[in-house]
């Protein structure tokens, strides 16, 4: 067998390539050079998030590897803090709402989320201050149309229910914040109607009124008043109705009745009738004499068996109180009777 050997050589000289470690006096650098490293597992129980490239909208998924879109290229507007709740008119319907700009910009807008369960279902506040269920892009409003430092009423609440709230930002493309923290919850109030009846003469059932007399030709008032008490927190107010069992006074005995007319008694021949007299309130309302019930002297409303309304009101009242006045008249053709009597029901209804 025969080797082949060869050799290379340069005129100048001979070149020989070696490699060396890196020696310090210090410190010795054992292996500097990169291995495989690391090693691939999967799992059935968790799910890897990443993030790729830049902010595209688009998530790319792989088995349960998700690669979400890339960092942000805008500034988030700052979380806001937790509102102020109060209800300062004691109502049912609405509360009061405070909220901060939160350190943001002047061009900020905010949406406020609404709940009466602990945010396990949720309502959004609309433009016009009500409730929606769809949180969108209308939804947010500056500062400035929330009320600024003022604050401004949600309204259409339910009666005697606790809400809280929270806040979020948006400013500028992609910066909606998360919703902030949550409110201290505040509570409506029950709807309330507070009803009475009973005469300037007597405070206790049976609340009766009587003609001393009937003689003829005269106009009769009777020795009491029905007496009217109300409070209510309706928003609306409401009004007080009466009812008449006759239509007008009855004598069983004679079969006759002396009918209920609306009519100035002094120049009419007979009749019966009602008229509002004093009226007041602590606070509210006010309360209101309702038409043919307004009139004066001897002017009366025709009372019938249909409800009528004889008092109005179209806001909350305290302490309201008015005066109803019975009144008759009889002529010479009215047969005499000691049982002429007639009932009447009044109630309220409020709106609420």
């Amino acid at each position: 067998m025969h080797m082949l050997t060869s050799a290379l050589y340069f005129m100048s000289g001979f070149v020989g390539l070696f490699a060396a470690t890196p020696a310090s006096t210090n410190f010795t650098l054992k292996s500097y050079d990169f291995g495989n490293g690391g090693a691939t597992s999967s799992s059935s129980s968790y799910n890897l998030n990443g993030t790729v490239g830049t902010q595209t909208g688009n998530n790319e998924a792989n088995g349960v590897t998700i690669l979400k879109p890339g960092e942000k290229a805008t500034q988030d507007a700052n979380v806001p803090p937790a509102g102020i709740l109060s209800n300062p008119s004691s109502s049912y319907s609405k509360l009061h709402l405070v909220i901060s700009i939160g350190g943001n910009p002047t061009d900020t807008r905010f949406a406020i989320a609404v709940s009466n369960d602990g945010f396990a279902t949720t309502k959004y506040v609309l433009a016009d201050n009500s409730l929606g269920t769809t949180l969108t892009i209308s939804n947010y409003q500056t500062y400035a149309q929330w009320g600024s430092g003022t604050g401004f009423d949600i309204l259409g609440l339910a009666a005697n229910t606790s809400y809280t709230v929270k806040v979020s930002a948006y400013q500028g493309a992609f910066s909606a914040t998360a919703f902030g923290p949550v409110s201290a919850a505040v509570s409506t109030q029950p709807t309330t109607v507070s009803f009475s009846v009973a005469t300037t003469s007597n405070g206790t059932p049976p609340f009766g009124v009587n003609f001393a007399s009937l003689t003829p030709n005269t106009v009769f008032t009777a020795d009491a008043n029905a007496l009217i008490g109300l409070t209510t927190n309706a928003l609306f107010g409401g009004g007080v109705y009466i009812k008449d069992g006759n239509n007008g006074l009855r004598s069983t005995s004679k079969s006759y009745t002396i009918a209920s007319a609306t009519a100035d008694l002094t120049s009419a021949a007979s009749g019966y009738g009602s008229q509002v007299g004093t009226l007041g309130q602590t606070s509210g309302g006010p309360f209101a004499a309702t038409a043919p019930f307004n009139g004066s002297a001897n002017n009366v409303g025709q009372l019938s068996t249909t409800l009528q309304q004889i008092l109005g009101l179209s806001a909350p009242i305290t302490g309201g109180t008015a005066q109803i006045k019975f009144m008759a008249k009889t002529s010479n053709n009215v047969p005499p009777a000691a049982d002429y009597a007639d009932t009447q029901t009044i109630i309220a209804a409020m709106s609420f």
